[in-house]
């Protein structure tokens, strides 16, 4: 019998490999942390997390205008229509996490993409997991080999890297496993919305 994937849930990566810019926008994270240190709890347990203003910050705005460009052609071969509309940032913020840090399952509302930037990303820092959509799809499973078992179990994890961007629609739940490192992971997150062309012209992206 012939096979096709129905309804395929997207997800794309890009990688950054400027290894000193990225130092300098880590380090200007860590000072955003040392002056609020509090910061906000959502769904981080344990994660420092910042407020959701980067985009206002000026020693970030070479972070976002790559970020940009890498959502700006992912969006247009994916086939969104840019005479129609443009994708726009939404908001953004940064996570510091440590040993024991982890993020609970969660989704993005009131967007359409969401997306992750890790500037710092040491070995055993934690993988992000995204969680199967499809409410009946672990309903009944046969006895998978080993390579199907793991892809059809209904979490698929990611291994951060340094550099790595990660682009996936809000609606996809996904969760942050626990780190098992003594060294910071430090990432960039936010959501995309759109800016239709007819009403305001883009501002970020």
């Amino acid at each position: 019998m012939k096979q096709r994937s129905l309804f395929p849930t997207p997800l794309w990566t890009a990688q950054f490999n400027n290894a000193e810019q990225l130092m300098l926008w880590a380090e200007r994270v860590m000072v955003l942390k040392a002056a609020d240190p509090i910061g906000r709890q959502l769904t981080n347990q344990g994660a420092w997390h910042s407020q959701t203003t980067l985009l206002q910050d000026p020693e970030l705005q070479g972070l976002f205008g790559w970020i940009a460009a890498q959502v700006h052609g992912a969006l247009s071969a994916w086939g969104w229509d840019l005479e129609l509309a443009r994708p726009r940032f939404n908001n953004a913020w940064a996570v510091v996490s440590h040993a024991g840090d982890s993020h609970g399952a969660h989704l993005h509302p009131n967007s359409l993409f969401s997306g992750v930037f890790y500037l710092a990303a040491p070995a055993g820092s934690g993988a992000i997991a995204f969680l199967d959509p499809r409410a009946g799809a672990l309903m009944l499973q046969p006895p998978f080999q080993r390579e199907a078992a793991a892809r059809e179990s209904g979490r698929q994890r990611v291994v951060p890297e340094t550099g790595l961007l990660l682009l996936f629609p809000a609606w996809l739940w996904h969760e942050v496993e626990v780190s098992c490192c003594q060294d910071p992971r430090i990432c960039i997150s936010f959501n995309l919305g759109l800016n239709p062309i007819q009403i305001e012209p883009l501002r970020n992206i």
